[in-house]
């Protein structure tokens, strides 16, 4: 049985569009144009996963993701055309699990979900997400709030600060290379040489590191002249909350 999704936007057509793209991917969809047939749903079917909308015509979604996060067991995202940081904070403190603006591709919405259903995924989901934690995937998931890299093929590695850092800002480069002096600034560190050759080390483990606890090898890649690139699909999941760092949606990139 396909895990079912719950979508809770007032939007008439990005409600249609975004239940027949997940239904295309496989999923069960409800669809929902207000928080009272959300209520009602929810009586009749238990969800693996909702996407709510913040402004709806009769209820604050952020109260509808509070509420579900204390009586449901199930992913939360967030999908609204609000971007401000005090937002995206007030959504993660509402429980969410994702946060992302209107304009993300379908691609990404549903790229998104992955991860989310793997990590309340029950027996009853065997069509999409029985065991996905061995499943593989397109695309590595870094998990900012966790502190977690996963490989496609399902297996995880725990990062450092400066390691996430790292990763993060390379996947954020969405293929392009960055020099070691990019790299250094993003951990917080002044530009010199005895750092950027600290860098070259901290990657030469963090590729250690991967390749023994995933047993992939990391996608990262180096140029002389160039830098670091990170050449795998990747996606972006979480921040860690109450940081000065503005909470930001889920990213994905393709193969460079």
């Amino acid at each position: 049985m396909a895990a079912c999704i719950f979508v809770v936007e007032d939007n008439e057509d990005l409600n249609r569009d975004l239940c027949e793209y997940l239904e295309i991917c496989g999923f069960d969809v409800v669809g929902c144009e207000s928080g009272q047939e959300y209520y009602h749903a929810i009586e009749k079917l238990t969800p693996q996963a909702v996407i709510f909308d913040v402004m709806l015509p009769d209820a604050d979604g952020f109260d509808l993701a509070r509420f579900t996060r204390n009586k449901l067991d199930c992913g939360i995202m967030m999908l609204t055309s609000l971007s401000g940081m005090d937002q995206h904070l007030a959504g993660y403190q509402a429980g969410a699990d994702v946060y992302l603006t209107k304009d993300s591709p379908l691609s990404v919405i549903e790229a998104a979900l992955r991860p989310l259903l793997r990590r309340v995924a029950t027996p009853d989901t065997d069509d999409v997400v029985e065991n996905t934690s061995d499943q593989p995937t397109d695309f590595w998931t870094l998990d900012r709030l966790n502190w977690t890299l996963t490989a496609p093929e399902g297996r995880s590695a725990t990062l450092t600060a400066g390691e996430r850092t790292i990763i993060s800002v390379l996947i954020e480069a969405n293929g392009g290379w960055l020099t070691r002096p990019d790299i250094v600034r993003a951990l917080g560190k002044a530009d010199t040489a005895e750092n950027c050759r600290n860098l070259d080390t901290a990657i030469r483990r963090v590729r250690q590191k991967i390749a023994k606890d995933t047993g992939e090898e990391l996608p990262v890649r180096t140029a002389y002249g160039r830098g670091y690139a990170f050449t795998s699909a990747a996606i972006i999941v979480g921040d860690e909350p109450g940081t000065d760092e503005t909470p930001g949606p889920v990213k994905i990139r393709s193969n460079a």
